[in-house]
């Protein structure tokens, strides 16, 4: 029994595209692409005015006979597996949008008049399975997105046609013509042909499904020949936990896979990014710590284009950027042979994807520029604005000097201040906690800071600490790992908000990037904290503090994230009971009755010993999991 798998859709949904890879995915399948190729009379009316042709001067018995008889051409031209760029019903729908636009007719009258007539054409018999790829499931918004992705500004013709035929669309998928629909919307390709195999596979055909999906980010490396892109690529391996992977390398992969003797040659950009994209799946799959992906080097503008439509906001385009002189003068080869090199990219329009660039990163100044433009690349990908002012519970008795330094803190440069730590999750006691305060401002001068006359303590002799960071900062990441942290929150739920400026944006920090800042910071927290320790009369308050500062680490790395020194406490405890850590509950040890007991005060020293001794014990385990290797002493 012969089979037929069409994919349908309005204008510009992504049908030849999405039909295309598709065909790579399918055994022994025959593309046999639209209808105009089955037919020399589409070459002949191609020739001349197509729309006029098209709505003014053929009957619709003319586009009918036009229409079904290349269908019928085309239905018996493919082999035991078919697959059409529109089927049947997608071309019903066709005409009769068409019918309905021409003639003045209803929308419905029209597909009634073309399914009709349309039997004359009966194909050759074989199972036929529908698949509508849709960009909405409203006609309304399904014709506005064919037409807003025009690449011309649309006719009102265009525009009506596009109307009606949403409308026909409607009146298919409610009469049961199609076996499965898809709705685009604005999702990436690779999410919409992962759905459209799916959907292929569960009508019974055959159908190799896309590696499963485990990458986070693809940084895609573009530039001129010693421009600086291996360095950046080094720099996402080594300081952000990227995997460096060359484009040359896994096209070959892809090569041997398909058959093909020369990717470059055998495929066109866009097959290129599908395979390569289908590589980079394959590769993360087999190789779970890979995903955040550093690619490169592109240097084909319409592959490169059409990646960014396949991974959709995962892929970020960098492109660097160096003078000609300097270029000359870090390369090892000669000057000739770097223009030559220049050449062939500038032929492929490598130099052109600086246009499509989300980042152009200038590399002409120093090593250390470089690296914080990378850092700033990598954190500001998850920008969100901040959510509405949260219901903190700010103390009594602490309302006037907070209300006191927000006045002080805030004008027209000022985009946030906030409390942070204990006082905005519920934790603050009096005595005991701290009040952290986080400004956030545009510009950050010293005379503008000295000049707010911040208090320094509150009502009761609270320590009173402002952290201060430029709007730029904060959205690239460029903060230590205790506000990292805080900002995340700030982010997610609003918490601690005293003042906000309504175009605030902060960036909405993942939990693994929170995790590897902790972990980073974690040497010096235990560093600080036998410093305190050693004292003969250590300060109890902060010794305590501290330790819950490690646990918190420790609790992050495990994938536990809470803010509260007493639930942090607790979650330790239960998690880790080998610790053996008997530290105090807060309350007990809050305000001055850490003084007056003695007992408490020796609890907390004997836990600062537990929970040092516990790390050095978790960094010693980790160690002896790393394998010796000979010649491996240092020489």
């Amino acid at each position: 029994m012969r089979i037929a798998v069409t994919l349908n859709g309005a204008d510009n949904v992504g049908k030849t595209t999405n039909a295309r890879w598709l065909a790579s995915a399918l055994p022994d399948v025959e593309f046999t692409g639209t209808v105009d190729r089955w037919d020399r009379r589409w070459a002949e009316v191609s020739r001349r005015d197509f729309s006029q042709w098209w709505f003014v001067d053929s009957t619709t018995d003319e586009h009918i006979d036009l229409v079904f008889s290349s269908h019928a051409a085309r239905s018996a031209g493919g082999g035991p597996l078919a697959l059409e760029d529109r089927g049947w019903p997608m071309l019903v729908a066709t005409c009769a949008a068409t019918a309905a636009v021409k003639d003045g007719i209803s929308t419905a009258e029209a597909l009634a008049l073309v399914e009709t007539t349309a039997r004359r054409y009966a194909p050759t018999p074989r199972r036929e399975l529908h698949l509508l790829l849709r960009h909405s499931d409203q006609a309304a918004a399904e014709a506005h997105h064919a037409v807003s992705r025009e690449p011309v500004t649309a006719t009102e013709r265009y525009v009506e046609y596009q109307r009606r035929l949403a409308e026909a669309i409607d009146l298919q998928v409610d009469a049961g013509k199609y076996q499965a629909i898809v709705v685009r919307g604005d999702r990436p390709l690779l999410d919409v042909q992962r759905e459209i195999r799916e959907a292929v596979a569960q009508i019974d055909v055959p159908v190799a499904p896309l590696p499963p999906d485990r990458i986070e980010h693809l940084w895609v490396l573009a530039g001129m020949s010693e421009s600086g892109k291996s360095t950046v690529g080094e720099l996402l391996r080594t300081e952000h936990t990227a995997t460096r992977l060359k484009i040359g390398y896994l096209m070959q992969l892809a090569a041997e896979r398909h058959g093909a003797a020369d990717p470059y040659r055998d495929w066109n950009e866009v097959i290129q990014a599908q395979m390569l994209s289908e590589e980079i799946l394959r590769f993360a799959a087999l190789n779970p710590g890979s995903h955040r992906i550093s690619l490169e080097s592109a240097h084909r503008f319409d592959a490169t284009a059409h990646l960014r439509r396949i991974w959709g906001q995962r892929c970020e385009i960098l492109f660097l950027r160096l003078p000609d002189r300097l270029r000359a003068q870090r390369a090892t080869e000669t000057m000739e042979s770097l223009s030559a090199r220049d050449a062939i990219k500038h032929s492929r329009g490598g130099d052109r994807i600086a246009l499509i660039a989300d980042t152009v990163i200038d590399n002409g100044r120093s090593l250390a520029a470089l690296k914080r433009a990378v850092t700033e690349v990598v954190h500001r990908r998850s920008g969100t604005k901040v959510p509405p002012h949260a219901d903190t519970a700010i103390p009594e008795a602490l309302q006037p000097v907070l209300a006191d330094c927000v006045a002080r803190l805030t004008d027209s440069e000022t985009a946030l201040v906030a409390a942070t730590g204990s006082l905005a999750h519920q934790g603050w006691q009096p005595g005991w906690s701290d009040i952290d305060l986080l400004v956030v401002r545009d510009t950050l001068p010293l005379d503008w800071l000295q000049s707010r006359h911040v208090p320094q303590s509150g009502p009761a002799g609270e320590k009173i600490a402002l952290s201060s960071f430029t709007t730029r900062e904060m959205l690239t990441g460029s903060v230590p790992p205790r506000v990292l942290h805080a900002v995340r929150q700030i982010a997610h739920d609003g918490c601690g908000v005293l003042y906000r400026r309504s175009d605030l944006v902060l960036n909405a920090f993942d939990a693994p990037t929170d995790d590897r800042a902790s972990r980073g910071e974690l040497p010096l927290v235990a560093m600080v904290l036998r410093r305190l320790a050693a004292n003969p009369e250590p300060d109890v308050r902060a010794v305590y503090k501290h330790i819950v500062l490690i646990m918190k680490v420790i609790l992050r790395a495990d994938g536990v994230d809470l803010d509260g020194s007493e639930e942090v406490r607790l979650a330790f405890i239960t998690s880790h009971p080998d610790a053996d850590v008997d530290l105090p509950a807060v309350a007990e040890v809050s305000g001055d009755r850490w003084r007056q007991d003695e007992t408490l005060s020796y609890r907390v020293r004997g836990a600062a010993a537990k929970i040092l001794a516990y790390h050095d014990k978790l960094g010693r385990t980790a160690a002896s999991d790393i394998p010796k290797t000979e010649g491996s002493d240092l020489r």
